[in-house]
């Protein structure tokens, strides 16, 4: 990245740090600034700056970066909030109308409190960047997130979100439960996300910390997704939710009090019949701990088909799947670890305990080929292992 210098929001640009006149304009002429002049780091010092207008000619964005994009901002001991009256849906933005990654790229943000609007009910989406490469955010707390999300990684190469806080989502709207606080998805033109990290970051109260809810595009896909280190409590939806993902790690993550865990599937939008093997392949689940699933019945739907589930399909399956080392206590889903459809998957070495009422399977294979299952500590469901083709040194104690 090239970087002519730091430039202050409140010095160089008038910023208001006391939050009683609208600096979404002033933001924008910062930014674009800063980026035709080859690109550089703009300090949001301590305050409080209030969004209300947009800062461009693009409905609803209320600051837009330039393509030539290079561009750092920090903002540690900044509140940046949007008024309760603005009409802003999209924060921060940028490559909209690009294909492949040729959009504004080489953004770092680093600190600051980013607020949606204690009392703003439009959807709001924080930060959106759209094909382009090179995305950062770090040390951020994003709140007040009415329906949509706090990061949208759409088509992005090379973006991580890292010890980002994210909490206050409010569905406005009540069918938005499943709003996820960082969504990976395709730009317009199909271009999809790869190398995506979420690491040491959380999320309370969101849809989700990470996932994917729409696949449009046959035969493309999230590649080299990893979610790592992470906090999720009170989910609405699934902790995490990997929809069309393949050669993806979903490790070391702690998920507590959520609606359902984790979710790793094919999007039948999205599948290309032609593939007899798997699309969604190469997925790791691995020493994460979910406890209280499902247990209280968050709004939108009740309790799911599996704390762990990993669901492929009849004529598009997935392939090489290792489900090991995750610790499952206290849950209320159909089912501990689910998978379907999945050629070649291993569930090992996990601890899977208390479902709700005792009568929830353990572990469940079903339409699988070549699955296994060994070294699981099973106790207190209604059954153990069921379906895979070699089950061997389970621990099973039903009662």
């Amino acid at each position: 990245m090239t970087d002519t210098g730091k430039w202050n929001f409140v010095d160089h640009f008038g910023a208001d740090p006391k939050g009683l006149v609208d600096a979404a304009p002033l933001l924008q002429n910062a930014v674009t600034t800063i980026c035709d002049a080859g690109g550089g780091t703009l300090v949001i010092p301590p305050g409080h700056y209030r969004m209300h207008g947009p800062g461009t000619a693009v409905s609803g964005t209320g600051v837009l970066v330039p393509d030539s994009g290079n561009l750092t901002v920090v903002a540690h001991g900044a509140h940046i909030f949007r008024s309760d009256t603005s009409a802003i849906d999209t924060l921060w933005g940028g490559g909209f109308s690009h294909n492949g990654y040729n959009g504004a790229s080489n953004i770092s943000i680093r600190g600051g409190r980013w607020d949606g609007g204690a009392n703003n009910p439009l959807h709001l989406d924080m930060f959106a960047f759209c094909s382009a490469e090179n995305i950062l955010y770090e040390d951020l707390v994003v709140e007040n997130i009415p329906d949509w999300h706090a990061i949208e990684f759409h088509g992005i190469r090379n973006g991580t979100a890292r010890n980002c806080t994210f909490r206050g989502f409010k569905a406005t709207t009540p069918t938005r439960f499943f709003s996820e606080a960082i969504e990976v998805q395709e730009a317009p033109d199909g271009t999809h996300s790869t190398n995506i990290v979420v690491d040491g970051c959380s999320a309370d109260g969101f849809g989700a910390l990470v996932g994917t809810h729409t696949a449009t595009f046959p035969g493309r896909f999230h590649d080299g997704i990893r979610v790592v280190n992470n906090r999720i409590t009170n989910a609405k939806n699934y902790a995490v939710r990997a929809q069309n993902w393949r050669h993806a790690v979903i490790a070391n993550n702690i998920m507590a009090d959520c609606n359902s865990g984790i979710q790793v599937q094919v999007d039948p939008s999205a599948q290309y019949q032609s593939w007899f093997w798997s699309q969604t392949e190469d997925i790791i689940v691995a020493h994460n701990v979910l406890t209280h699933t499902g247990l209280a019945n968050q709004p939108g739907q009740g309790p799911r088909y599996a704390t762990i589930g990993v669901y492929g399909m009849s004529d598009t399956p997935m392939e090489n799947v290792v489900v090991t080392g995750n610790i499952i206590r206290d849950w209320a889903s159909s089912n501990g670890i689910a998978l379907q459809y999945v050629h070649e998957g291993v569930v090992t070495g996990n601890v899977v305990k208390y479902s709700q009422g005792g009568d929830g399977t353990a572990i469940l294979f079903t339409s699988c080929s070549g699955g296994t299952a060994t070294g699981n500590n099973i106790r207190y469901a209604g059954s153990g292992v069921v379906g895979a083709e070699v089950s061997a040194g389970n621990r099973i104690s039903l009662r």
